[in-house]
Order: structure tokens, then C-alpha cells, then sequence
């Protein structure tokens, strides 16, 4: 099928953040009434999954430091665990299993988890951490281990499957999904404005309303398209700013967009 030349919503980027917000987007347009999948056009330069989505390890729980992640996690496994054969999800819960020098974070994970009702144990002491790792696995003989933090939900995902669940997802609800469709620009509103009203692509310019940007790692390039600020200023904890820090400098050193030659390894 080829690409449209007008669609209302138009998401560039075929990966779990990209496909969740089609899936999302056209439910909420049916129920309020105001439109459907129908509306919602998601391209891709490649293929569903090809970038992080595809590669991810597809783990699923909810073990992060940040107090501010907890309930987000929480609702992420309660998503997954609304159709888990469509999403290749098996729930066999997650383990944190830890020496005493992680101690204090993990209590303090879960501490967090007992307050917002997610279930899980918590382990302490050698001798009560190997029982309850025995009592799982019989030939279990690690040693040093002083704190498990056992989550009874969640679980794993296969990546690449589970990405084309969420896609067949979306398309149940009308969601149009184009692959090896580049994006190469941005028409803007005359004017003031800086509303974009055209993503342009190499197979033809696409009218829209509103654009969404779930590119991944390549989201840099389709920044730069946008003519958007390429340094941002950051404020330290004492209070000082620091003028001209280039806004992708940490997401490059981050998520591997340095040039590797691809026979390396």
C-alpha cells in the first residue's frame, strides 16, 4: 500500500514507544468520539522493531531506583498483563538477588513497591537467602548473597514478537503502519507559527495535523530537521547554569549513535 498524502496523525518510528502511542491513540479517539485509527498513519524507515524495540533484552518488571519510575512500571506490567499471548509476555516473576553492598538500595525498592500494593518478598540474611533460593532450585550455590527481592509479577517479552502484537494491535483499530518510508523533512505553518503541517518522506510529503516523534536513537537527526535547539542550558544542584551544553551529547554517548565499523567484533 502506498503512503497517503493527508493523514491527521502521522507517528514516524515502528517500535514499542511509536506502536503504544497508535494502539492508545485510536482508542481514545473512538471513545470520545472524535475519530479513530483510521486518523493515525505510523511510518517507518526500515521495519517494525528494527531498532531498539527489536534488540531489547524483554525484561519486565519494575526494579528501578527512582521513586518517580515505581507506579509508571506498575501500570506498564498491568498493560502487559491484559493480553500476554498477544504480546509473547510469560509472567514468571523477576528477581533481584544481591551481596550486601546493594543492600540498602534494594530494601529501599522494596519499601517502594510495599506502598503502592506491588507484590513482592524481600529476602535478608545469607543463610535465609539461600533456604528461599534452595526451596526455587535445589542445586542453587551461590555464595555472598544477602538480599532477594523477589517481584511475583512480571516477567519477559519476545522483543520482535511482541513489537508485531502491539503492531496487529493497532491495526485492528484502523491504525495504516508503512514501513521503508524515510522521513527527509518538515514543512512548517506560515507565519509565526512553527506548527509542522507536512512531514516530507522519500516516497512523497504527507499532510498532517499533528506529528509525533518515536524514532529512537535516530531522534537527533529528525531534531536537527526541525530546526530545533542544539544546545540547552542546565541548571546544577546549587542553583548555577551551565550556558551551551549540546542537547544530544549524553544521548550520544549513551545509546551507541557514534560511528562503529560494522565488522568490528
Amino acid at each position: 500500500m502506498s503512503i497517503p498524502g493527508k493523514s491527521r496523525y502521522v507517528i514516524v518510528g515502528a517500535g514499542i514507544h511509536g506502536l503504544s502511542t497508535a494502539w492508545k491513540l485510536s482508542e481514545l479517539l473512538s471513545a470520545s468520539g472524535k475519530g479513530s485509527g483510521k486518523d493515525i498513519l505510523v511510518i517507518d524507515k526500515s521495519h517494525i522493531a528494527a531498532g531498539a524495540s527489536g534488540i531489547a533484552c524483554g525484561v519486565i518488571r519494575n526494579n528501578y531506583f527512582q521513586p518517580a519510575m515505581r507506579e509508571l512500571m506498575a501500570h506498564s506490567v498491568d498493560v502487559w498483563e491484559t493480553d500476554p499471548e498477544a504480546f509473547h509476555y510469560h509472567p514468571v516473576g523477576y528477581m533481584q538477588i544481591s551481596h550486601e553492598g546493594m543492600h540498602e538500595d534494594i530494601a529501599s525498592i522494596y519499601e517502594q513497591q510495599k506502598a503502592i500494593g506491588y507484590e513482592s518478598d524481600f529476602i535478608e540474611g545469607k543463610s535465609q537467602c539461600t533456604d528461599y533460593m534452595k526451596g526455587l532450585f535445589s542445586d542453587w550455590r551461590a555464595e555472598g548473597i544477602t538480599s532477594v527481592l523477589h517481584e511475583k509479577r512480571g516477567g519477559y517479552a519476545n522483543n520482535k514478537a511482541s513489537i508485531a502484537g502491539l503492531a496487529e494491535k493497532a491495526r485492528a483499530l484502523g491504525v495504516q503502519i508503512e514501513t521503508g518510508v524515510s522521513v527527509t523533512g518538515f514543512k512548517g505553518a506560515n507565519g509565526s507559527s512553527s506548527a509542522i503541517t507536512a512531514v516530507k518522506t522519500d516516497q512523497g510529503s504527507i499532510e498532517c495535523e499533528e506529528v509525533v516523534i518515536a524514532a529512537g536513537p535516530w531522534v537527533k537527526t529528525l531534531w536537527d530537521m526541525m530546526e530545533l535547539p542544539s544546545e540547552v542550558s542546565i541548571k546544577s544542584a546549587d542553583g548555577s547554569m551551565h550556558e551551551g551544553i549540546p542537547t544530544w551529547r549524553y544521548w550520544c554517548l549513551q545509546e551507541g549513535v557514534l560511528g562503529v565499523d560494522p565488522d568490528l567484533q
